[in-house]
């Protein structure tokens, strides 16, 4: 986990808390699909192990998918595309849906969102700080009906999905974008994301940005914590 960050207001030496938080969808609002893979086979009833890979938490054999995107061979999409098409491959149904991801997500029973996010959300909402979402793909991945029956749907007045706006973090743009719908300069804003060149665009422009990390996610909601003042 780290804390990024630039250009933040200081009065007596003391820095404001940010006003807002910003924050990204997969691993960091949503678990991940690996954390929820092991619930979606027992609830499908379908045979340990064929969603196949867990990045980088501990399973029965390394996620040789995963070590390609760590060494830049693929793209963060194109790994969740491969681990997608081969759980369905070994058997995983889609049941209607267009691909497995929202298969998965959707399933009765499977709980997405991460609780930690939710407890912070509700700070937020409790101490009248700002609250956004920065995605490049939740409706691409998760559908727009489905997100907008989620429980924390119109508690975020600020949603901005790259697979919509045509731009994809890193470039600046959506992160100005949330900015401004916002109402509030970058660097009164946390952001927080679980992939590091999206927390580098981040900082690019101004916000204060934290990396989650799956391993531990826990640290990245305290940092915020800090940064906001809770």
């Amino acid at each position: 986990m780290r804390v990024l960050g630039w250009g933040r207001d200081v009065q007596d030496g003391v820095m404001e808390p940010a006003q807002a938080l910003l924050l990204d969808v997969g691993v960091v609002l949503f678990k991940s699909a690996w954390e929820i893979a092991d619930d979606y086979e027992r609830l499908r009833g379908l045979p340990s192990g064929t969603v196949v890979g867990r990045g980088p938490l501990e399973w029965t054999a390394p996620d040789e998918t995963w070590e390609r995107y760590r060494r830049g061979e693929i793209t963060e999409r194109d790994y969740w595309l491969t681990f997608a098409d081969t759980a369905v491959a070994n058997g995983a149904p889609l049941d209607g849906h267009p691909h497995l991801m929202r298969a998965m997500f959707q399933q009765p029973g499977v709980e997405p969102e991460r609780p930690e996010a939710m407890a912070l959300i509700a700070e937020c909402k409790a101490a009248g700080k700002e609250l956004g979402i920065l995605s490049n793909e939740l409706m691409d991945f998760q559908g727009r009906e489905w997100v907008e029956g989620r429980p924390w749907f119109e508690d975020f007045p600020v949603l901005i999905d790259s697979s919509e706006l045509g731009i994809r973090k890193p470039d600046p743009q959506p992160y100005l974008v949330a900015a401004i719908g916002l109402g509030l300069p970058p660097d009164a804003i946390v952001f927080i994301d679980d992939n590091p060149a999206y927390v580098e665009g981040g900082l690019a422009v101004g916000m204060r940005s934290i990396l989650l990390d799956v391993l531990d996610p826990a640290a990245a909601f305290d940092a915020a914590r800090v940064e906001l003042g809770l």
